[in-house]
């Protein structure tokens, strides 16, 4: 019998029991599409993922001794950019979680943050309104502010801030700009519901000092960032008198550092998607081994005819494999355009890119059919070793 007549036949015999060929087929169905939202999700979140981490900045550092009570100041800023060729820009960084700011009537709990004028184009951020600030501003302790597109919305509505007064704590700040949108990032840090100032206003008018914590930096390459991460490291260990063969008590943070923890994050999460496809295609396996080997015993005798006229062991086997295969086949298809569905629906409500990925397509190409064969094999083998008069007996 050649191909096309056992593919024929495989097709009939599967047709004639739609329902259960139906139902076997929902295994491999949700498999699949578990297979194809996997990938799917994978890529979309590391767009997604590498798009958060980069509001960070690109080629961007930063440096922070607050663990081990150590400080920085001005002078250190000034020697580091003389230093170090390598540094482009550099910019203390300050924070106060939780603040009160009020506008007339309203009030908002949100971050402060004090800033100098290089901090904006290490982080890439501009005004939608407004401007940022500049270096008279820092050197003067101007009294001004930038606020974030969450914080314009809840105090002004539509409102122009520009030239307004807010107060945080007791300091009545003029706002000069209002940040672009930005979101969230990675690590669920809100970038719009904010409020930064020159750091030197910040260090007197809310800290009452003149040192800082933590510091901003962005190389002048990317191929430049680790370098001066370590010329960074050396000076701060050598300001710090930390001694050789003892841990450094301050770290250091790239854009390269916190991708890498995204991917491992994001591969982790794809992993255990991958463990929950996983089963699901094994428990559709093992529906299709069972409704095959049901398939062999209620088709006993025609497989006795079948032998009776003509028809050798490997062409038993290999109609019985045929049928497996469609029948994942078939599941493998509906899962693969489910798949995309579900995976077009939730990448459009989270609002992360559709990524189509031809591999995935081909994956779960490939493991439909590896189920198949794999699943299909021993019922294929049992059918085919059948003895012809005893299958003509068989009622």
């Amino acid at each position: 019998m050649n191909f096309k007549n056992l593919l024929l036949t495989a097709l009939r015999a599967l047709t004639k029991n739609k329902l259960r060929s139906s139902l076997t087929s929902i295994g491999i169905i949700i498999g699949i599409s578990s297979v194809i939202v996997m990938v799917g999700m994978g890529e979309s979140a590391k767009i997604e993922v590498r798009g958060k981490v980069f509001t960070y900045g690109a080629n961007a550092l930063s440096i922070s001794t607050s663990r081990a009570g150590k400080y920085m100041n001005q002078s250190d800023i000034v020697e580091l950019k003389k230093t170090f060729y390598q540094i482009e820009l550099i910019s203390p960084y300050l924070k106060d979680k939780n603040k009160i700011i009020r506008y007339r009537n309203l009030k908002m709990t949100t971050d402060i943050e004090g800033v100098g004028s290089n901090y904006f184009e290490i982080k890439g951020k501009k005004c939608k309104t407004g401007r940022l600030f500049q270096e008279e501003d820092i050197e003067g302790t101007a009294k001004v502010a930038v606020i974030g597109s969450k914080v314009q919305q809840e105090l002004f509505n539509r409102k122009d801030p520009i030239g307004e007064q807010i107060l945080v704590g007791d300091v009545p700040l003029t706002v000069i700009g209002v940040l672009e949108y930005s979101g969230e990032s990675f690590g669920g840090r809100d970038f719009d519901g904010i409020v930064l100032m020159p750091y030197t206003t910040f260090n007197t008018r809310i800290l009452n000092r003149r040192v800082f914590e933590e510091i901003y930096i962005k190389a002048i390459d990317e191929n430049s960032v680790h370098e001066v991460g370590d010329n960074v490291r050396k000076y701060l260990r050598a300001k710090f008198n930390i001694l050789d063969g003892q841990p450094d008590n301050f770290k250091v943070f790239t854009s390269d550092d916190k991708l890498k923890m995204a991917n491992d994050i994001s591969n982790a999460l794809a992993i255990l998607l991958a463990g929950i496809a996983s089963i699901s295609l094994f428990v559709g396996g093992v529906g299709i081994m069972n409704i095959m080997l049901v398939s062999v015993t209620e088709r006993t005798r025609e497989i006795g005819i079948r032998m009776a006229i003509g028809a050798k062991k490997k062409d038993i086997m290999l109609q019985f494999l045929i049928e497996s295969v469609s029948l994942s086949m078939v599941g493998g298809i509906i899962g693969i355009l489910l798949g995309l569905g579900v995976y077009g629906i939730i990448v459009y409500f989270v609002k992360w890119p559709f990524i189509f990925t031809p591999s995935a397509v081909f994956l779960a190409v490939f493991f439909a059919t590896a189920v198949g064969i794999f699943f299909g094999y021993y019922p294929a083998k049992k059918a085919s070793e059948l003895k012809p008069i005893e299958a003509l007996k068989y009622e």
